[in-house]
């Protein structure tokens, strides 16, 4: 039985163990980073800092916006760090399963 990892790296396409380490490197910077992100973000626009001091709309409205800050930093951090042609695929395939309207977009 293969490992999630060996998954992984056929379904990404990812031929070696280091490139695959570095795109989980580059994930958990950019996943970090809006941690940092999120929280001034909140207050400045409720004055609230926690999810659950949010009433449901301006929860709603924290996760939508942190979906596409992420998509930005995962961009920019992925390409920046050398990445940039599997960022570009994954930030597309992402969309394209939250968004069916864009599956034509290639």
């Amino acid at each position: 039985m293969k490992s999630m990892w060996e998954k992984w790296k056929t379904k990404w396409g990812v031929e070696s163990n280091i490139r695959m380490t570095w795109i989980f490197v580059i994930f958990a910077i950019t996943g970090t980073s809006i941690t940092f992100v999120r929280k001034p973000l909140t207050i400045a626009l409720f004055e609230k800092s926690t999810y659950g001091e949010l009433s449901w709309w301006q929860l709603t409205l924290t996760i939508v916006m942190v979906y596409f800050i992420y998509q930005i930093f995962l961009f920019v951090i992925g390409s920046l760090l050398g990445e940039y042609k599997f960022v570009k695929w994954f930030v597309l395939k992402m969309n394209k399963r939250m968004f069916p309207f864009l599956r034509n977009i290639s």
